[in-house]
């Protein structure tokens, strides 16, 4: 699936509510006793290197499937409908996720 595709369907999802931007708010989410379950993590290819080191050991401890995109952490915001760049959200299983998450699954891009 192509990074424009991608982005559209996780705005889609984030105004369905199914969609937790950031990384601090997404290993929060993993951690337990938080509730959320995640289906998708997206990461950005414009993350930095810590974050992307976090938020890989987090899902492959977790078993969360994550998706790198070839996307700017601003155009993610934007296409997620943010004020600020987003270099990281998870996708719950709220709103059209089936899609991203069959994406995921499928790609397992890691």
């Amino acid at each position: 699936m192509d990074t424009k595709r991608i982005l559209s369907l996780a705005g889609l999802c984030r105004r369905a509510g199914g969609v937790i931007p950031g990384a601090d708010a997404v290993i929060g989410s993993m951690r337990k006793g938080k509730g959320t379950a995640l289906t998708v993590i997206v990461l950005s290819n414009g993350a930095s290197d810590r974050t992307k080191k976090q938020i890989t050991d987090k899902a492959e401890y977790h078993g969360i499937p994550l998706m790198v995109i070839d996307a700017d952490p601003d155009t993610v915001g934007r296409a997620l409908g943010l004020i600020s760049p987003c270099a990281v959200f998870g996708v719950t299983k709220r709103g059209p996720y089936e899609k991203l998450a069959l994406s995921a699954l499928s790609e397992q891009q890691i």
